[in-house]
């Protein structure tokens, strides 16, 4: 277990995780980044600014699970299609 302080919006948090210290330190930048492109936007209090980030963070990550979900939908049925060719071509 890692103990590792962070610092966000100004603000430092100690960490616990089992993660290593230095991806603990990339999403801490990861989200000190969303939460500044938000404000270059958006002129808010510390708590809209939160939530808005996180709204946005969770419809982009609906987003991908989505595509993802297609994408492997999409191989499924290439992979099936090649399954029947091959048993075709062994006929």
């Amino acid at each position: 277990m890692y103990s590792v302080q962070v610092r966000i919006l100004g603000r430092e948090y100690t960490l616990r995780s089992q993660e290593p210290p230095e991806q603990i330190q990339r999403v801490a930048a990861f989200v000190e980044e969303k939460l500044a492109e938000t404000a270059a936007v958006r002129s808010t209090d510390t708590r809209d600014l939160t939530v808005l980030t996180l709204l946005n963070l969770a419809g982009q990550h609906l987003q991908l699970l989505d595509e993802q979900r297609q994408h492997r939908q999409e191989l499924g049925k290439r992979l099936e299609q090649l399954v029947c060719q091959l048993e075709q071509s062994n006929s």
